[in-house]
Order: structure tokens, then C-alpha cells, then sequence
């Protein structure tokens, strides 16, 4: 079994733990179960621009549901452990505080990379074109609630976890990043690969998705209220004089520091107070 940095006395049963291992999803049942995935996403996405055309939170919300269910139908009709293969187990609670922080550490870099870099087109797009109570409810519940725990389970949980069992630990965390960061947009998507390796640090020392779903709600639900709030922007990059690139620099330095901060705290968390 791949040595994932925790103690032998951290495992109360190491019994159960091989067992579950052994059982794990392989690298193909993963790609297959994340192409069912995709294709039931597809399906849902384009019936729901049928029946509900022009209603971008919706179709985004049902394309992510299709998501997770094509993906959990395909683990379960092969037989395999749905949380286990997702890495849903617990982690201490004082972890948790410290994933808010380290969510707070990454919009502050998301912020950050918006200014120099423009802010994300696609969040842009589906945000405005979301009119009314209920369709800002809708929207609201998917990037809050179903992005996070659905991106962490397929892509930290499913995807990180079965590459650890071929690769190292930090191959895994870069390589579950590519997939995870080309979904957000070619624009975006280095941004989000830089984004996703501390969150896939945390979930290999923890040995769970669940502090990366606190990061994600917390960068989301932040970012979220800060675009309502705001309300229409330009999707093209704005120029910026020298003093604003400076001071965006500056804030994306500080924090990643912070972040790497944080990262040694949650797996100092998680180590002792098992």
C-alpha cells in the first residue's frame, strides 16, 4: 500500500484499511467512471438547455449532478466502495477552522491573479445570465454546495487517490490538478492548476476530501457574494498601471505564503489529534 506519510499507530485498523484498499478503484475505473460521468453531464446539460433554455444556472447545476451520478452508478455497478474510492472519512474537527482560513489565503490569491489577469469569463457568463430569486437560489446552491463537493470528490477524492497508488504523492496532487483546472476554462486554467495543489496537499495529509470542501465553499461562497454584489464587469483584462500590478503582486505573494502556512498546520492538525 502506498505510504501516505501517517504513522502506523494512526491506523486504529490496518486490517480494514488493506482491505478497503484492495478494493479501491484502479487508474481505468476511474477514466471510466469519470467518462459515464461526463457523457450523463452532456445528456443533462443539453436536455436542460431544451427544457429550460437561456437558464445558465440550471443547466450548470444539473450538468454537475449528472456528473457525480453518472460517476457514483458506474463505482457501484462495478462494486467498489463509493466513499472510500471519494476519500469521504472524517478528519479532526481542528482541522477544520484552519481549512476556513486556508480558504480565505486562496480567494485572497484568486483576487489577486483577477486583477492581473482579468476576472473568469465563464463564472462571468453564467452569473449574468442568471435573472431572478430563483435562479440566483439555484445558482447559489451549485457553486456553493454541489461545485465543492462534487469537484473534491471526483477530482481529490477519485482521481488524486487512485494515481497515489501508481505515483508519488506530489505526481498525484500535479496531475489530478491538470483535469481539475482545464474544466474551468483554457483562460483560467493555469490559475486553477496553482489553486488546486495545496488543496490536493491537504487532502493526501488528511487522508479526506472534507477540509478541501471547506476551502472550496469558502473560496466559492466568498467570491460568489463579491460578484453579485458587484454586479456586471468586463470580461477582458483591464490595463493596470504599475502601482496596482505591484500591489497585486504583492497580495499573490503573501498569500501563498500564508498558504504554506496553513498547509503545515492542517497536516500538524491531522496528525495529532487522531
Amino acid at each position: 500500500m502506498t505510504d501516505l506519510g501517517v504513522e502506523p499507530r494512526d491506523q486504529p485498523d490496518p486490517t480494514a484499511a488493506v482491505v478497503a484498499e484492495a478494493n479501491a478503484p484502479g487508474i481505468g475505473s476511474v477514466l471510466a467512471a469519470l467518462a459515464t460521468g461526463f457523457a450523463l453531464a452532456t445528456a443533462l446539460g443539453a436536455a436542460a438547455s431544451l427544457l429550460l433554455p437561456g437558464s445558465l444556472a440550471a443547466i450548470f447545476f444539473l450538468a454537475e449532478v449528472g456528473l457525480l451520478a453518472g460517476v457514483v452508478l458506474y463505482l457501484k455497478a462495478r462494486g467498489y466502495d463509493v466513499g472510500y474510492a471519494m476519500r469521504t472519512g472524517p478528519v479532526p474537527t481542528a482541522v477544520f477552522p484552519l481549512a476556513v482560513r486556508l480558504g480565505v489565503a486562496l480567494l485572497l490569491a484568486n483576487i489577486a491573479a483577477s486583477a492581473l489577469l482579468g476576472p473568469p469569463a465563464r463564472d462571468l457568463e453564467i452569473i449574468s445570465g442568471s435573472h431572478g430569486v430563483v435562479e440566483r437560489i439555484v445558482l447559489t446552491i451549485s457553486v456553493i454546495l454541489a461545485a465543492p463537493v462534487i469537484e473534491e470528490a471526483l477530482f481529490r477524492g477519485l482521481l488524486q487517490g487512485a494515481l497515489q497508488t501508481r505515483l508519488r504523492p506530489w505526481a498525484a496532487i500535479v496531475t489530478a490538478a491538470l483535469p481539475f483546472a482545464l474544466l474551468h476554462g483554457p483562460k483560467p486554467a493555469l490559475f486553477f492548476f496553482f489553486w488546486s495543489l495545496p488543496v490536493g496537499w491537504v487532502t493526501w495529509r488528511t487522508h479526506s476530501i472534507r477540509p478541501g470542501i471547506v476551502v472550496h465553499a469558502i473560496n466559492n461562497l466568498v467570491g460568489l457574494i463579491g460578484l453579485f454584489a458587484a454586479g456586471a464587469f468586463e470580461t477582458e483584462p483591464v490595463e493596470h498601471g504599475i502601482g496596482a500590478v505591484i500591489v497585486a503582486a504583492a497580495v499573490l505573494a503573501l498569500a501563498a505564503l500564508w498558504t504554506v502556512r496553513l498547509c503545515g498546520r492542517i497536516a500538524n492538525a491531522a496528525k495529532h489529534n487522531r
